[in-house]
């Protein structure tokens, strides 16, 4: 699981999730490796959130970081919204409690998949 959190300039979240929609989620459809994807907005500073991926491996989520894609589009697209630094945290999955079957599968080993599939 790859988690990025940052800061917007104030009054310019809008404007950033319209950005992300429009270069991350719009041309993000096939890349090796991703499962899911999330861009939350926190409830007490609207100017803050997190971008949450489920990915197959962390070589996945190298491979996606030092994809052209990654560097050429979706960098230089977001980064003039950030104020201050942004982190990205990496983590493994340990326990995933999940009421909807999508959200399962996600978090599922890749050896998993097809077990699962048959079930939903």
């Amino acid at each position: 699981m790859r988690i990025t959190r940052g800061k917007v300039h104030p009054g310019t979240w809008d404007a950033f999730e319209q950005a992300y929609k429009a270069t991350v989620v719009a041309k993000s459809e096939h890349i090796d490796g991703l499962r899911g994807r999330w861009l939350v907005q926190d409830i007490d500073d609207p100017d803050a959130g997190y971008s949450v991926s489920f990915w197959e491996s962390a070589e996945a989520i190298q491979a996606y970081e030092q994809s052209d894609f990654y560097r050429q589009e979706i960098l230089p697209t977001l980064h003039p919204f950030f104020v201050g630094e942004f982190t990205t945290t990496y983590c493994t999955v340990k326990v995933n409690q999940s009421f909807d079957a999508s959200m399962a599968y996600a978090a599922l080993e890749p050896e998993y998949w097809e077990d699962f599939a048959l079930f939903y």
